[in-house]
């Protein structure tokens, strides 16, 4: 996938180790959030990209600022469409009271970039049976 640097202080998003699943993106510049900034300006990540056709790349906080920090993305997930080209940007916000603050060069976020299969879509008037059928939230005892 091909990395556009936008800053000065762009660095490469990269896998932690083998086993990663998603690459870590680093900070471009040092910044803080509160605990009350449910609505501030998303914040620039400092590179675009090239998302492969037939994929998608989906941002989301790292699981240590995530379960330490309260640190997550406004938006739940971020969804980068294979055909957007301009700068990434990440809207976040913290439920830890003493809000969070990151230096430049900090992996806050991660991203993951996985296939689509191209699927059709049919208006029908049955769907086939299963055994759980309809049974939703909780029908399997959880």
């Amino acid at each position: 996938m091909k990395i556009k640097a936008l800053h000065e202080n762009c660095r490469m998003p990269q896998l932690a180790t083998d086993g990663s699943a998603a690459f870590d993106l680093f900070m471009p510049v040092a910044g803080e959030i509160g605990p009350s900034d449910k609505y501030q300006k998303p914040i620039p990540l400092g590179f675009s990209a090239a998302i492969p056709p037939a994929h998608v790349a989906l941002v989301m906080p790292r699981s240590g600022v995530g379960s330490k920090h309260g640190v997550e993305l406004r938006n739940t997930v971020g969804v980068i469409d294979s055909d957007y080209r301009g700068e990434w940007f990440a809207a976040l916000q913290t439920s830890h009271p003493d809000g969070y603050r990151w230096e430049a060069g900090d992996r806050l976020l991660q991203v993951f970039v996985l296939p689509l299969p191209k699927i059709q879509l049919m208006l029908v008037e049955q769907l086939d049976e299963t055994e759980r059928g309809a049974g939703g939230f909780g029908h399997t005892g959880a």
